[in-house]
């Protein structure tokens, strides 16, 4: 099970590569949707990682922490495919203002709340991977993965402050930055398929 899942692994972090270099390109050319069926792709590559880690493991306290992460990677997948459609469907219409309208509304639905809970799921994932390492004196991965599970407050405020009608001083400080939700989401894979191949 190891093998097969780290090339699926690999493949995720060469969709994303991929997606990096012809961003621009497939930007220019509104290209949206075929951008989130890319993401749909990565995600569902790195589907297998949350079981075989938890299979590699084999410790009862990753069960929990294993249903966050696979949750977590399945509300990803069910998003960008969405997305994938609406934003070609969009993209095709010729009234501009409906376009735009309607882009707007796709993106406070799935892009906002929706993406934001999901990793919510994913902290509390690396937190049961935490918690293990520290049991076991990994320090390194422990470490690594407390901070992720650390991540899990501020997505929470952040999609606390997103669902909220109001607006409270609060959560002024709490920023939604998608190139820092994308890079931490890559840098986090890799450090879990990196432990992996340590274990081949």
């Amino acid at each position: 099970m190891l093998t097969p899942t780290l090339i699926c692994g690999y493949m995720g972090i060469l969709i994303f590569m991929i997606i990096v270099l012809f961003f621009k390109k497939l930007n220019d050319n509104k290209e949206y949707g075929f951008i989130h069926l890319l993401m749909a792709f990565m995600y569902v590559m790195w589907l297998p990682i949350p079981i075989a880690l938890y299979k590699i493991i084999n410790n009862p306290l990753l069960i929990i922490g294993t249903i966050f992460g696979f949750t977590y990677l399945v509300m990803m997948v069910i998003t960008m495919i969405i997305q994938t459609g609406h934003l070609v469907y969009v993209v095709k219409q010729e009234n501009r203002e409906i376009w735009q309208k309607q882009t707007d509304l796709m993106f406070a639905t799935f892009g906002g709340p929706y993406e934001v809970f999901a990793n919510v799921l994913r902290g509390i994932w690396a937190v049961f991977l935490a918690i293990y390492f520290w049991e076991n004196f990994n320090v390194t991965m422990a470490i690594l993965m407390t901070i992720y599970g650390a991540l899990a407050v501020y997505y929470l405020l952040l999609v606390i402050k997103i669902s909220m009608v109001e607006h409270y001083n609060i959560f002024n400080r709490i920023k939604s930055n998608s190139i820092f939700f994308n890079i931490e989401t890559l840098v986090f894979f890799i450090i879990l398929i990196i432990y992996m191949q340590q274990l081949a």
